[in-house]
């Protein structure tokens, strides 16, 4: 470890730039909270008010699909038939946030609770990790342009989503479709 004589000052700044740091931070967690809150709640106008029009989004660890650039009201459209026979809990945390003007990179850890009564197996499914987002200052309002989820692992019955439901498959269909990934995309 170096002296503390020889370790470079941090660059100084204003207080009212150390203000503007603190609120643009407050401003990209509230998405988040935001985003879960709407989950929880099966807010979908809110919950689509936490995108932009089109974002990247990367649930390939849970889905095995690559990642895709989408339409934000038909992710939204997807995120309400998937989730909306389950109960939800979203609790976020350990937020890390990297602002560089209009732009922002965010770590924000998650665990992700799924309730529904089941005749048989367990009644909850749980994922524990983080999402690697990244955000967009567009009109004065924060919004996810990248939505990479990322868990560490779960737990329970991941049986409790009906993929078998046939609204359910063409919603993902459209989502998850050859000309949405990234690269081929628009």
């Amino acid at each position: 470890m170096k002296p503390a004589s020889s370790i470079p000052a941090p660059a100084r700044l204003s207080h009212g730039e150390m203000i503007e740091a603190l609120w643009t931070r407050s401003e990209i967690e509230q998405v988040m909270l935001n985003f879960g809150r709407a989950l929880d709640l099966g807010d979908w106008p809110l919950y689509r008010s936490c995108f932009a029009d089109r974002f990247r989004v990367n649930f390939e660890r849970l889905t095995g699909q690559p990642e895709v650039f989408v339409d934000a009201d038909l992710w939204t459209h997807f995120a309400k038939v998937i989730l909306s026979p389950v109960r939800r809990l979203h609790q976020y945390s350990n937020f890390s946030v990297r602002v560089d003007g209009d732009r922002a990179e965010a770590v924000i850890y998650m665990v992700a609770r799924h309730w529904k009564a089941v005749d048989s197996g367990a009644a909850e499914y749980t994922q524990n990790g983080w999402y690697e987002n990244s955000f967009v200052r567009i009109d004065g309002r924060w919004k996810i342009t990248r939505l990479l989820h990322t868990y560490q692992w779960v737990s329970g019955n991941g049986g409790l989503f009906d993929f078998s439901d046939p609204e359910l498959q063409e919603v993902m269909a459209r989502v998850f479709a050859k000309e949405n990934r990234v690269g081929t995309a628009g």
